[in-house]
């Protein structure tokens, strides 16, 4: 695959993987605008794990505290557990649903008709719990109760045009966390997700054997790191003010406009 391919892809998905927009939909809508083959599974995986390394150097405290509660778990602080126990909770089912999806669909959904509808009503479900949803809660303040709820709700995320951000950060903000909190606890609570889907993707890749798909591979984590990172950022820092109200704006012209051009 052409670096310059590469580039874009991992500029794409680093950009859209952590706004509630739905990388993975950007991600198979690439090949149909741009007329080139499909880049596979393996490669939409590789850009993934480049995002995951971002999440883990905006979120380093975090992260380290989680490592430090799991290392000495019998005399860890109440509050530490509490968040390790949540980030648990929430990602499991979307873990083990993961699992089964992959068997029966190896290859992943990709059909272009579902991205758009799931664009445009997850993004009608978005500006909902963003508009009446109470800001109460802080990731400290979630229950059990509301972190599995939040998980059953990450399911959807299997469905490209859902956005595994997207959906959480909508039920998080319909369960009372803010806007920022609610973005905090999605990038936390999909670092195990994309964790697990990165080693399925690791494993067919040592399976394919293939040297050059390796190499691309790695240009694509790299590549979608620096893109992710300064995605993170800069919509932590939109979310501190306004509202998610554009990125509902964008799903539903996005739906739109593929319902009307492309299919």
């Amino acid at each position: 695959m052409a670096l310059w391919h590469l580039f874009l892809l991992s500029i794409i998905q680093g950009i859209t993987e952590f706004l509630p927009v739905s990388s993975s939909a950007h991600l198979v809508l690439f090949p149909h605008l741009t007329g080139m083959a499909d880049q596979g599974l393996i490669i939409d995986v590789a850009v993934h794990m480049g995002s995951l390394l971002a999440v883990a150097t905006v979120f380093y405290k975090d992260v380290f505290l989680l490592i430090k509660t799991t290392c000495t778990y019998p005399k860890a602080n109440k509050n530490d557990k509490k968040l390790l126990h949540n980030i648990i909770v929430a990602s499991i089912p979307v873990i083990i649903a993961g699992a089964i999806f992959h068997i029966v669909f190896p290859d992943g959904l990709r059909d272009i008709k579902t991205i758009a509808l799931m664009s445009i009503i997850f993004g009608i479900a978005l500006f909902i719990a963003d508009k009446f949803g109470k800001i109460e809660k802080k990731c400290d303040d979630v229950s059990i109760k509301i972190a599995f709820i939040i998980g059953i709700a990450h399911i959807f995320a299997l469905i490209p045009g859902v956005s595994r951000s997207g959906v959480t950060m909508t039920a998080s903000r319909g369960l009372g966390l803010s806007r920022v909190e609610a973005a905090r606890f999605s990038l936390l609570i999909g670092m195990p997700v994309i964790a697990g889907a990165g080693a399925i993707g690791l494993y067919d890749l040592i399976g394919s054997g293939s040297i050059s798909l390796g190499i691309d591979a790695l240009f694509a984590v790299v590549f979608s790191f620096f893109s992710a990172w300064l995605s993170i950022i800069l919509m932590l820092k939109w979310l501190q003010k306004f509202t998610f109200t554009p990125f509902v704006i964008y799903r539903i012209a996005l739906g739109v406009t593929i319902l009307l051009f492309f299919i």
